[in-house]
């Protein structure tokens, strides 16, 4: 098995050397991107699998009330501000 996958790993390095214009001194760094190109592309099934962390999800009750709690903001602060009546003289009368 082992040497199978040095087999797949050496052909796609030599793949990358090719495609990279036949490089010196750079056959490490190929080989090591062959090997990771070749294990993400074997293992990308895996990564489609939930993940059961042994946990429930949250219980619906909790999202239907979710509706009833306050906002986080005060109630004061949900009205606009009014201006003083001392502002209202000194602006012209058609602003």
């Amino acid at each position: 098995m082992q040497v199978n996958r040095d087999d797949e790993i050496r052909a796609r390095a030599y793949q990358l050397w090719e495609e990279e214009g036949r490089p010196e001194g750079r056959a490490e760094q190929h080989w090591f991107t062959a090997r990771e190109a070749l294990s993400v592309e074997e293992n990308q099934d895996t990564t489609y699998l939930p993940i059961d962390n042994g946990t429930d999800a949250e219980p619906i009750e909790a999202v239907e009330n979710a509706g009833e709690f306050p906002t986080l903001t005060d109630q004061g602060e949900q009205r606009l501000p009014r201006r003083s009546k001392r502002d209202d003289e000194s602006l012209p009368a058609n602003s």
